[in-house]
């Protein structure tokens, strides 16, 4: 009901009843619908009273009186107020009353009821729409298919950017140098931190780690590639191949061709060359007449049949210092022995997320620890006059998040794991291979349903569905069914819960999964000044990329196999590689 304009009276959901001889009152201009105007009722119509319900006739109108003081000042509205008029009306009028707003209460919660259903369905959609055109608009932007693929590579090249501060491209070509005593070929070493996330380096304790920054480059982040787990992407570094090119498409996997399962802690199954695809950076070297050394690095012990010149078995219990001297040891070699191509992993960061999460004591420890491990390998440089001669690359494979035990989605409660062929974890995700297609196509659905009825945080898409983006169709390894949960959650079953406080393995476009990349050296001398920006005198003082003038834009990891070749001089074919800037950082504009 509208109430007129003229009237300061607020809207009511009370309404009396009225005679309709009372013509006057709809007339007036000040909708003062009282008693007042009973002189123009009918001469045997009873006087109106002034209550909320009067029981004169069918017309409704507002009661005036309501939203008055009476003269006791007592709220008229109040509710002992109108249970004392109610019980004044007759038995009849009673009943009709109750009845009426019965219906009337039913009314509103059947169509608060079927709003919400309608509004919750509604979001429901709004939210499969918005992932459905994710997947369109990446499929349209990017091949679903091979990334070899021409219109691909070409719209990502449009994502390139030149640098107006620089007149060469890095880095620089290789030269041989000397430390005054030894001639150097042109060498890189690149270390590998192990579920490094990119912003550890803003939390001011790793003093060694923005040394290297300061004193050459470095990226805002390194963008891993999906799944942001361990193997996949330390493969991925050292072969510039995205895991569903190379063939490790996670750390644990199952092969319908082979009819086997891959487990990265089965070294007896894992170390198989059948396993690993493409040509990693230490076999390019030695190919090319380059001697080569790995320590730790996944998939530097496969037995393949070109191997790393010299290499260090995987331990677990391995210290840092030990490879921070096996590092050193090399470096120390004869010329004609040296290793110009060298490649370590450090796994202490990752192990310390996983057991106690990312912000705890003992990841700062752990932090901590790596840093002054890295700052003895820097004065063991300096030390030996070769810290502008050697070229040192620090990185990372993938960044780290927290999970509780109330973010797990127990897959178990929706399916039955019998069904399943293979169990493939994807933690946080799932890999869903069923004994046959077609049970497989029905556990598909049946996953499918679930989520859009319960909205829960999860994904379920078929291989061939899977957005371009993540570069993660391409390969029979790849389970036909793919569940990818929500960032924070993961992918369990109840008899396994969760063990860990840290998990890693989502989507790598997450923030939280952003790896690190610095170097230095003679081929990534620092950035020139640029002089519109301000600078602070002291580059000790800075506390992260952000602030660092030697700052890069981000860049995937599948280039890193590109610029590590550049840096010593092997010869990549064109197109070899999933990268696009072909071993560059940075070209002058």
């Amino acid at each position: 009901m509208a109430v007129s304009s003229s009237s300061s009276r607020p809207p009511s959901v009370i309404w009396s009843l009225r005679s309709n001889s009372a013509g006057a009152i709809a007339n007036d201009k000040r909708a003062s619908f009282t008693a007042r105007d009973s002189s123009k009722a009918t001469a045997n119509q009873p006087r109106a009273r002034s209550s909320s319900f009067i029981n004169i006739s069918s017309s409704y109108v507002l009661e005036e009186n309501l939203f008055t003081q009476n003269s006791r000042n007592r709220k008229p509205w109040s509710w002992p107020r109108i249970k004392q008029t109610f019980r004044r009306q007759s038995r009849n009028t009673r009943i009709s009353l109750t009845i009426s707003g019965g219906l009337v209460i039913l009314y509103i919660l059947v169509w608060t009821g079927g709003f919400l259903r309608h509004h919750h369905t509604h979001l429901r959609h709004f939210d499969n729409n918005f992932y459905n055109d994710e997947d369109h608009h990446s499929s349209a932007s990017s091949s679903s298919g091979s990334l070899g693929n021409n219109q691909t590579r070409t719209l990502r090249e449009q994502g390139q950017i030149c640098n107006p501060r620089i007149q060469h491209a890095i880095p620089l070509p290789p030269r041989i140098l000397s430390n005054g005593t030894h001639d150097f070929d042109p060498t890189v070493i690149v270390l590998s931190f192990d579920g490094l996330r990119a912003d550890y380096l803003k939390r001011g304790i790793t003093p060694n780690f923005l040394s290297v920054a300061n004193n050459g480059l470095t990226a805002e982040y390194m963008q891993p590639s999906f799944p942001t787990l361990t193997f996949p992407n330390h493969y991925s570094m050292i072969t510039g191949l995205y895991p569903s090119s190379h063939g490790i498409v996670a750390n644990m996997f199952y092969d319908p061709k082979f009819n086997q399962d891959f487990n990265y802690k089965i070294p007896d199954k894992s170390w198989d060359p059948k396993w690993w695809g493409g040509q990693p950076i230490w076999e390019t070297a030695v190919h090319q007449n380059q001697k080569s050394a790995v320590i730790m690095w996944p998939g530097g012990e496969s037995e393949r049949p070109v191997r790393p010149t010299y290499h260090m078995r995987f331990k677990s219990n391995n210290p840092i210092l030990e490879k921070v001297d096996a590092l050193l040891k090399w470096i120390d070699l004869p010329r004609e022995e040296r290793p110009t191509v060298m490649a370590a992993y450090i796994s202490e960061v990752d192990n310390a997320g996983h057991s106690n999460g990312p912000d705890s004591k003992r990841n700062q420890r752990a932090l901590g620890e790596v840093d002054a491990a890295l700052g003895v390998f820097l004065e063991g440089l300096r030390a030996r006059n070769l810290d502008k001669i050697i070229n040192l690359m620090l990185v990372s494979d993938h960044g780290m998040s927290y999970v509780t035990p109330a973010q797990c989605i127990y897959y178990d409660d929706y399916i039955d794991p019998s069904d399943l062929l293979f169990e493939e974890s994807l933690q946080p995700h799932l890999g869903i291979r069923a004994k046959t297609t077609k049970r497989t196509m029905e556990i598909y659905h049946q996953l499918k349903r679930a989520q859009l009825r319960d909205n829960l945080p999860f994904r379920v898409y078929k291989r061939e569905e899977i957005p371009a983006r993540y570069h993660y169709s391409e390969n029979d390894r790849i389970a036909p069914v793919v569940v990818m949960a929500d960032p924070g959650y993961v992918m369990t079953r109840r008899d396994m819960g969760l063990d860990v406080v840290g998990v890693h393995g989502w989507d790598h476009e997450s923030e939280d999964m952003r790896a690190i990349f610095m170097a230095s050296g003679p081929s990534f001398p620092p950035l020139p000044v640029n002089l519109e920006t301000p600078i602070d005198g002291d580059n000790t003082n800075r506390t992260g990329s952000e602030s660092n003038s030697n700052s890069l834009p981000p860049f995937e990891n599948v280039e890193l196999y590109e610029i590590i070749a550049r840096t010593v001089g092997l010869q990549i074919a064109e197109g070899s590689t999933d990268g696009l800037h072909r071993g560059y950082l940075a070209k002058p504009c």
